[in-house]
Order: C-alpha cells, then sequence, then structure tokens
C-alpha cells in the first residue's frame, strides 16, 4: 500500500516539476496506428498490427532509405509487453499524422540513437514539408 502511495506522489510531483515546457525536446513526426489492417497475400483484416494495438501512438524517425517513405522506423508500446520497441513497419498503417515537442527521455535516448529527429528548426520544417503529402 506504502509503495503504491510512494509512486502515485512520485509520479504527481515528476508531472508538476518535470521536464516539461522547460526540457530537452525533439520535434517529431506522430502518428497513431490504424484499427484496421490488412495483412498477408490474403489481404486478411487485422486490429492493429503485429506489434502495436490500434489507435497506438507512434514516434515516426527520418526517411532513412530512397523508397518514399512507404517503410518507415517507429517507436512505440509493444501491444504485449507495454515497452517501448523500435521497428520498421508500412505506412500505410499509421494514420493521424501529425507534428509534435517530445520530452519523453527514454524517446529522446531512442532518437539519439538512431539518427532520429532533434529540436532544430530545419526538422520542424521538414516534417511540416512531410504532413502535406502523407496519407491521412
Amino acid at each position: 500500500m506504502f509503495r503504491c502511495l510512494k509512486r502515485i506522489f512520485e509520479k504527481f510531483f515528476a508531472q508538476k516539476q518535470g521536464a516539461g515546457e522547460d526540457g530537452p525536446f525533439v520535434w517529431c513526426l506522430i502518428g497513431n496506428i490504424r484499427d484496421q489492417t490488412e495483412q498477408g497475400s490474403e489481404h486478411e483484416l487485422r486490429h492493429g498490427t503485429k506489434h502495436f494495438s490500434p489507435g497506438t501512438k507512434i514516434y515516426c524517425l527520418p526517411v532513412k532509405w530512397g523508397d518514399g517513405y512507404e517503410n518507415i522506423q517507429v517507436i512505440g508500446l509493444h501491444r504485449k509487453s507495454k515497452k517501448y520497441i523500435c521497428v520498421v513497419m508500412p505506412s500505410r498503417h499509421v494514420t493521424a499524422w501529425r507534428l509534435q515537442k517530445v520530452y519523453k527521455p527514454y524517446i529522446l535516448q531512442l532518437m539519439s540513437e538512431n539518427k532520429g529527429w532533434t529540436n532544430s528548426k530545419q526538422d520542424r520544417e521538414t516534417i511540416l514539408s512531410m504532413l502535406k503529402w502523407l496519407p491521412g
């Protein structure tokens, strides 16, 4: 009981005193996993994807190869383990694209390790230009 209350207090205190608007951040292309996706040669409908539940918020990394952003490297909470994973997946499984500042330390670390977005004005402009042609 005491541990539970201690965690709640620490979480609340961290939100009040956390990095928030004052700490380090990166600009990031954010999306959500579609509710229904087609899988395999049989075009079987599934809820979400193999790794992500429908509606999962994913952090998309910049273009890594020249396929027109058909396959993208993303970071998100795995549907079973509930831990952040980094995978390559088809962009057609993603919807609700948007630009957002990201402050989560673990996501910042993964972005840094995977040559992801930064807090530069150039990255922000790149993401805004991508939003014009990404499918809804």
